[in-house]
């Protein structure tokens, strides 16, 4: 390896390596990490340098970015707190990676995003005689119990906090002498990433109240390190930071034996932190073989099963949203949005690049929000020429609405382009729709101004109504068949080709002007029809009346005489 990484601040290279058994990962409690780059051979030879990043101990890599020779290290921006392993990539100007296997190769620095400050409830906190007994809970995902910390002062007047001493073991209590008189009792939590939170108890007065004072997270400024060069030239270690803890933290999960991709755990909700992605360089020819994927939107999405039966079979997804943010999803245009009334379908995706190691996985990302957060929903294998989509699962309360999709393929390497973030566009957008319109049929009347003519009511209503969803037809029997009672116009080919039913905007009535030939009673069938394409139909129960026309007739005078005599 022909470069190392550095890290955080105060790091020092005098603090002894860690055992072998040690946890290797270090708490940091700021989202935006710096990470220097030291080049120990000449810039000229180097095209460009990578940064790959890992989630929760998964062997599976995106890259977040790329820069030229002449920068000096990467700003890499956490979306949210966990676990990051990270990896520099070398491109040399003939398009080698070095490393060229991420999955066979150990991470370079493991950080655990801890920005959440501890929460601190009291349990008990009384005197009994001069003595004061104080109890606590600390809310954390990583606590640091060991440095918890308890002083005390007078109530009222000046007066100086001293502190207490704690037993040893387990630091959730205390019992200790504090004199006559009421006083405050302070709790200093801290966690590992160096979040602290105080909470303030007073004790021994006429009603105990508690104050919580978290101290806000800051950022940690970087200064470069320069790690060994681990074996075979893609391994470097980097010695323990020294970040005012007693060194790394907590178990980092498997290590950098071979694996093959790992299917991310479930994840509940899908609430989004803000933050500045990082855009990555674009590949240059003959580099690093990353393959790249995407949602083919020419191509039609077709149902996975039949409507009726329900979206069943497909992956299940490994995360989904909650019936709270589904309904806040923002409503998507038309225009940019393919329609659909089924929850299960096979969606086409385009290969546009990969490397020698092929395609090992295919990750579905969906979003609900036109782009402005992402989820993982389910892998694949990538071996089809279509991702199974399947969107019917009892942790999806609400399938119908706005879904965006984006396809990111990792390669037999372990490498991927970088996840989506907020911000980025999906490839193809639909709108699952599987409700049919509603539909009522009002009793036809005549137009007194036409007699022929019968106007036909209704009252149609739908979410996702495009244009002319109302057709209108009839026939001398229940069952049909069907003729237009609105006709479109028809070429004369000379084929004799039936009219065609013309489509009408849902303006709620039409004028029918019933031709002539019709039986004196038929029956009507309405239908609307939504932009996904469920129907509702409507057809009288009885056969409606539509002779119109009253007969009216005029004496004309005596044309002959009864029996055919004539009298004088």
């Amino acid at each position: 390896m022909n470069f190392a990484v550095v890290a955080l601040v105060g790091v020092s290279l005098a603090q002894p390596p860690a055992p072998a058994a040690a946890p290797d990962y270090f708490p940091h409690k700021s989202r935006k990490i710096e990470l220097p780059i030291q080049y120990s051979k000449d810039r000229k030879s180097i095209r460009q340098m990578k940064l790959f990043v890992a989630r929760n101990g998964e062997n599976t890599w995106y890259q977040e970015s790329a820069v030229t020779p002449d920068r000096d290290g990467f700003t890499f921006i956490a979306k949210e707190d966990g676990l990051y392993w990270f990896i520099m990539m070398e491109e040399d100007l003939q398009g080698k990676n070095i490393p060229a296997d991420l999955t066979r190769t150990p991470p370079d620095l493991k950080i655990l995003v801890d920005t959440v400050q501890p929460r601190v409830q009291f349990t008990n906190a009384r005197k009994s005689g001069d003595d004061v007994v104080v109890e606590w809970l600390v809310d954390d995902k990583n606590p640091e119990e060991s440095k918890t910390q308890v002083h005390f002062k007078p109530a009222t007047g000046e007066g100086f906090w001293q502190e207490v001493t704690l037993p040893a073991g387990p630091k959730s209590g205390v019992r200790f002498p504090a004199g006559p008189g009421a006083i405050t009792v302070r709790v200093t939590a801290f966690d590992i990433a160096g979040n602290k939170t105080e909470a303030l108890r007073d004790v021994g007065g006429t009603g105990g109240t508690t104050t919580a004072l978290s101290s806000p997270a800051s950022p940690v400024s970087p200064a470069p390190v320069v790690p060994p060069v681990g074996p075979g030239g893609s391994g470097a270690t980097i010695p323990p930071p020294d970040l005012g803890m007693a060194g790394p933290i907590g178990p980092v999960g498997p290590g950098p034996a071979p694996m093959g991709p790992v299917t991310p755990p479930v994840t509940g909700g899908n609430t989004a932190v803000a933050h500045n992605p990082v855009v990555p360089v674009s590949p240059t020819p003959g580099g690093s073989g990353q393959p790249l994927a995407t949602v083919d939107p020419k191509q039609t999405v077709v149902p996975a099963v039949p409507p009726a039966t329900g979206a069943t079979g497909g992956p299940t997804p490994v995360a989904v949203w909650t019936a709270g943010n589904a309904v806040a999803a923002p409503t998507v245009e038309v225009t940019r949005a393919q329609f659909i009334n089924y929850l299960a379908f096979d969606m086409g995706y385009e290969v546009e690049s990969r490397g020698v190691s092929g395609i090992s996985r295919l990750d579905l990302w969906v979003t609900r929000d036109d782009g402005r957060s992402w989820m993982k929903w389910s892998p694949h294998d990538g071996k089809q020429q279509t991702v199974r989509v399947n969107l019917n699962v009892p942790t999806n309360p609400i399938p119908e609405g706005a879904y965006g999709f984006r396809v990111v393929p990792v390669s037999g390497a372990g490498l991927s382009e970088r996840e989506p973030t907020g911000g980025d566009a999906p490839d193809l957008r639909v709108v699952v729709d599987v409700t049919a319109p509603t539909l009522d049929l009002f009793p036809p009347t005549s137009d007194p101004t036409n007699p022929d003519t019968l106007v036909v009511q209704w009252k149609a209503a739908d979410k996702n109504f495009g244009e002319d969803p109302i057709t209108i037809e009839w026939s001398d029997k229940p069952t049909g068949p069907w003729q237009p009672a609105a006709s479109a116009e028809v070429a004369q080919t000379g084929t004799g080709q039936p009219a065609q039913t013309r489509r009408l905007p849902n303006t709620g009535q039409f004028a029918w002007r019933v031709p002539a030939g019709l039986p004196p009673r038929v029956y009507l069938k309405v239908a609307a029809r939504d932009a996904a394409g469920n129907v509702k139909e409507v057809v009288t129960r009885e056969p409606i009346l539509v002779d119109l026309v009253k007969p009216r007739a005029k004496i004309s005078g005596i044309v002959a005489p009864a029996g055919g005599v004539v009298r004088p």
